[in-house]
């Protein structure tokens, strides 16, 4: 009896692997079929069909976007190469960083810091490891019809610049594209917190030494995570250099923490230093992050 038994049961489990194999066959027919649509509709004649199809194309999964290797290019030139331009910048993937709950040391004894020494508590929280990028940025602009940052062209980023962080963003945007996404901007001590990772240190690397940061001291905004000298002990780039970032302060209001490609000494890139209180416009050189992201 125990032996049939096992016979059967091996005979059910075969038969639900042969059943589920066509399932998994036909699920990856359907995303090829959808991503050769995709490649087809770059050759559409509305511009908006066009670029909701480079859209797509561009946020498709690493697994999805192998496809477009062998994918036969829609006829005439502008089509083949927006096939190829989706092919070479892949933007980069949102990842969150997690922020565990409990106690933290932020601010310190330095008085140009303007952020006293202190010792708080905080919830668990993610924050982007990253700085929102131009593509992340572009999709919401399209989504919600949010005006695009000044020196956009056709409401578009610059060529090339799926990776590069988005500047020239208000307080009031900032805020509407991290509820956008489901989150929220930091808080000024969350922002301290996970660039320092509660340490109180003021920079990522050792005081003794400076790095050459290619996004500081009049240099040009880079890629995201460019800067592996520019990370925090829970492993979030950029929070040094490349943009300022809006946080929000204990009262509610918005400012900029941190330095910027822009910044001329080192004492606007420590991490201790508290956010510019005086600004409340938008700025080529602040970008933004978000805590606690949905999508």
């Amino acid at each position: 009896m125990r032996r049939a038994r096992i016979v059967v049961f091996a005979a059910s489990a075969a038969a639900l692997l042969v059943a589920a194999a066509p399932a998994r066959g036909q699920s990856a027919a359907a995303d090829r079929s959808r991503v050769t649509e995709l490649v087809a509709q770059l050759a559409a004649p509305s511009r908006e069909q066009r670029l909701a199809a480079q859209e797509a194309l561009l946020t498709l999964s690493a697994d999805d976007a192998r496809q477009l290797e062998d994918v036969a290019a829609p006829p005439g030139f502008e089509a083949r190469t927006a096939l190829e331009y989706v092919r070479t910048h892949r933007p980069a993937p949102v990842v969150s960083v997690t922020v565990a709950a409990g106690p933290y040391k932020v601010g310190s004894d330095v008085g140009r810091d303007r952020n006293p020494e202190r010792t708080i508590t905080l919830a668990a929280f993610t924050i982007d490891d990253c700085e929102v990028t131009c593509f992340d940025y572009w999709r919401f602009v399209r989504a919600t019809g949010a005006a695009a940052p000044p020196g956009w062209v056709d409401g578009r980023y610059p060529y090339g610049g799926e990776r590069v962080p988005v500047g020239n963003a208000s307080p009031a945007e900032a805020k509407r594209f991290a509820e956008w996404v489901g989150g929220r901007l930091p808080t000024s001590d969350e922002w301290e917190v996970a660039a320092t990772g509660g340490t109180g240190k003021a920079f990522p690397w050792n005081e003794s030494f400076f790095p050459q940061l290619a996004n500081f001291m009049g240099g040009e905004l880079v890629e995201v995570r460019s800067e592996p000298q520019d990370r925090s002990p829970f492993g979030g780039y950029d929070f040094c250099a490349s943009l300022c970032e809006w946080v929000v302060l204990p009262n509610g209001t918005i400012a900029p923490r941190g330095g910027s490609f822009s910044s001329v000494q080192f004492l606007y890139l420590r991490l201790t230093r508290g956010p510019d209180e005086s600004v409340r416009d938008r700025r080529p050189t602040i970008g933004l992050r978000v805590c606690d992201r949905k999508r």
